[in-house]
């Protein structure tokens, strides 16, 4: 890809997207309860991060690359975050589109936290970038990143 990069710690990282949530016609952000759709049988709870609001966002599809990404808000790095596939992690099944299941405990309590995050960030208006940086040693990376940066949305001191 071709684009924008940034040096962080030394690692060249390239602009993938602009997060931008979904707007209704009178350009509103919209919202969405997915857990409102789950058919709960098992009468799980919702976790500490599902019930929402969420948004939905996609970043370009196509990108099943491996790496290292990272969220900026103003330009500021807030999330660092590693995956096998780019658009699979941020896209249907990962942090832009919530699925009723993954509110409930069980389900993947990140996933509806971030998206949170960015809703927030993105209802005061404020520039939300993906960064990625393709390489096999991602979770080395990552982890020399979050050490150094400590980014605000990561959850600190938690065990991988």
């Amino acid at each position: 890809r071709r684009g924008p990069t940034v040096e962080i710690l030394g690692y060249s990282f390239c602009h993938i997207a602009t997060i931008a949530p979904e707007r209704d016609q009178a350009d509103r952000i919209k919202e969405f309860f997915p857990q409102e759709r789950y058919q709960n049988k098992r009468g799980l709870r919702l976790h500490k991060y599902g019930a929402g609001p969420f948004c939905r966002f996609q970043i370009p599809s196509g990108l099943h690359l491996a790496g290292v990404y990272v969220v900026t808000v103003e330009g500021r790095i807030v999330y660092v975050g590693e995956c096998q596939d780019l658009s699979e992690r941020f896209n249907a099944r990962g942090y832009g589109t919530i699925s009723p299941r993954n509110c409930f405990e069980g389900g993947q309590p990140t996933n509806c936290r971030v998206n949170t995050l960015i809703l927030q960030a993105a209802k005061q208006g404020l520039r939300i970038e993906l960064w990625f940086h393709q390489t096999t040693q991602r979770d080395s990376i990552e982890e020399e990143i979050l050490r150094h940066l400590q980014p605000p949305w990561n959850i600190q001191g938690r065990g991988k």
